[in-house]
């Protein structure tokens, strides 16, 4: 009897599984040097339809996906969907000033609806022009994805650094600054470094 119920015993006291967010979004890097392309890739747990925003530093809002209002704006859950720029080139080249920009990606059940920031079949970015867009990129984002949706969103956002510097990295070689085999400074012995020190994806 008390192995029978061994079992059920264990699976009310294991924690619960966690479950993955609705929607996840990633960078190919969190710092950028003015000029680098930069890689975005968006998971969904669920089908569904997808938008993608940009606020750079100077507060500017530009649709990475899809590329076009009229565009074909399904996903399919479950799977990793790397957003790519026109000439299927990298999802944007970072020309922001120095500073922090913002990208958002929000999926729905039912597709978003882009009349209101359409013109001549391309996206119209005076309409996507917010007032406060550089003071608070986040709200702002938000704010067009709510105009856009039909009903219900789920989103998630990440923030990028912009610098005319190349970034200082850690490196598993060892102490001391180096400068990386990949054309960039390293924390390391002279010639080594780290190229990518978190992970992408």
């Amino acid at each position: 009897m008390l192995l029978a119920l061994a079992p059920l015993v264990f699976l009310l006291l294991a924690p619960p599984a966690r479950r993955d967010p609705p929607i996840k979004i990633k960078l190919s890097d969190d710092v950028y040097i003015r000029g680098q392309r930069a890689r975005v890739k968006v998971k969904t747990t669920d089908n569904g339809y997808l938008l993608v925003l940009r606020a750079d530093a100077q507060g500017r809002i530009r649709v990475l996906f899809p590329p076009e209002p009229g565009g074909d704006a399904a996903i399919r859950g479950g799977r990793e969907v790397e957003i790519r720029g026109r000439g299927n080139r990298e999802a944007f080249t970072v020309d922001d000033a120095d500073g922090s920009g913002k990208i958002l990606a929000a999926v729905s059940s039912q597709p978003f609806r882009a009349d209101s920031f359409a013109r001549a079949g391309h996206w119209d970015y005076r309409a996507l022009a917010g007032d406060d867009s550089a003071a608070d990129p986040e709200a702002t984002l938000l704010a067009v994805v709510d105009q856009m949706a039909a009903g219900h969103f789920d989103y998630d956002v990440v923030t990028y650094t912009v610098t005319a510097h190349p970034p200082l990295r850690r490196s598993p070689w060892g102490p001391g600054w180096g400068w990386g085999w990949w054309g960039g400074w390293g924390w390391g012995y002279p010639g080594f470094g780290c190229p990518r020190c978190r992970g992408w994806w």
